[in-house]
């Protein structure tokens, strides 16, 4: 209990994550069409952008005005000191995430087209070009970044364990299991984030 609460300090977009996740798998669970689950999922996509901007200026005003109405902290606002000191401190707490998230998606984003490039082929699916960068930004930088080489990872172990030898004619995918994935990594944050310092970095 005390690691996933230091976690939630850690993490300003836990919650909105975790309610956005829980949203998708209604979704994707529905048996509406797939066109009609690609088109929500983008939309969820952008509506994740928007909350996590709005939450970001929600939390940076805040401290604006907790600084602004403390007797000692008011000094380090303007006229007493140059709005770049707290202009640093609102990005450093509570911009810097998000922009690397948007970073680990872009990352994905370029991996799945270079990978198509070298099989010279669309290995993806149509709602996996949606959901694998959509489902990444629910993670910090640079675990989300990890996301789609984790799926390979897994993947190669299912082919392992459950096709082996290898039938190169078949296809295979991760298509059915990116949200399962998501779930799992999801809860394991606070665990694995606490276990390797590593994947704390942003720079």
């Amino acid at each position: 209990m005390n690691l996933f609460l230091q976690y939630l300090q850690y993490d300003n977009y836990f919650w909105i994550a975790f309610f956005l996740l829980f949203l998708t798998s209604i979704f994707y669970f529905s048996k509406i069409s797939e066109e009609k689950k690609n088109k929500i999922y983008l939309i969820l996509f952008y509506l994740t952008i928007f909350f996590f901007i709005l939450w970001s200026l929600f939390l940076s005003l805040a401290q604006y005005f907790v600084w602004k109405n403390n007797q000692f902290s008011k000094y380090l606002l303007p006229p007493y000191q140059k709005i770049d000191y707290y202009l640093s401190y609102a990005y450093f707490h509570f911009w810097r995430d998000f922009i690397y998230r948007l970073i680990g998606v872009l990352i994905i984003m370029l991996l799945m087209n270079f990978l198509n490039f070298v099989f010279r082929r669309d290995i993806f699916y149509d709602d996996e070009k949606i959901l694998v960068p959509y489902l990444s930004l629910f993670f910090r930088f640079p675990y989300n970044a990890f996301f789609l080489l984790i799926g390979f990872f897994a993947l190669f172990l299912i082919i392992l364990i459950f096709n082996f030898p290898f039938i190169t004619s078949n296809r295979y995918s991760f298509k059915q299991y990116w949200l399962y994935l998501a779930l799992i990594l999801f809860l394991l944050q606070p665990f694995i984030l606490s276990n390797y310092e590593f994947l704390k970095y942003t720079p």
